[in-house]
């Protein structure tokens, strides 16, 4: 089993978000081991600007293997996002992705859930940024992004990973902890 903490950074076309037409950027992933959060290898970022977007989707479909869930288990923050955007951008290439393999055959971490219930089971408000402190906001991608501000777009990423990484890696260390808790207060366990 290969863990790999997974984003993505898109182009939104008209100002909102649109899956089939907007361009993927960057395609972002470094090995962990799931289990403790530590990373196991460095942060990978294939650029659309160095090759092409055509180019990451083809390179990242090898590595990703769409019909061989535990090759890349994701951890990641709403990682449906990423998921339909990687599938709906793959067609425009005519590789074709089955979508339940990838939705409901693969594995993964997506903390999504976690903010939520951390936000008071509150959908409002439940942004990674609130909650991990990182910089920025995703937002201005298609700025930096028109204007060659490929610097700001690539320590936007890095740090967006240093922060979720540091706090899946609190999570790892504390959830078991609260679990055991829970369970004898509970009787679960003694």
């Amino acid at each position: 089993m290969a863990d790999y903490y997974l984003d993505i950074e898109t182009n939104p076309t008209g100002g909102k978000i649109d899956l089939k037409n907007d361009q993927i950027l960057t395609i972002q992933y470094q090995p962990i081991d799931c289990r403790t959060g530590e990373t196991r290898g460095d942060l990978v970022i294939l650029k659309a600007w160095e090759s092409s977007e055509k180019d990451i989707l083809q390179r990242f479909y090898q590595i990703f293997q769409p019909d061989n869930p535990w090759s890349f288990v994701p951890v990641g923050f709403n990682l449906v996002f990423d998921y339909f955007s990687l599938i709906y951008r793959w067609r425009t290439l005519d590789i074709r992705v089955d979508a339940k393999a990838v939705f409901h055959n693969r594995p993964n971490i997506d903390l999504k859930s976690v903010i939520v219930l951390c936000n008071c089971g509150k959908f409002t408000g439940s942004k990674l940024g609130n909650f991990v402190g990182k910089e920025g906001s995703g937002a201005s991608m298609a700025e930096w992004y028109k204007a060659g501000d490929y610097a700001a777009i690539e320590d936007y990423i890095r740090d967006e990973a240093e922060k979720f990484l540091k706090y899946y890696r609190h999570l790892v260390s504390n959830m078991p902890r609260f679990w055991e808790e829970y369970a004898r207060a509970n009787g679960i366990i003694e």
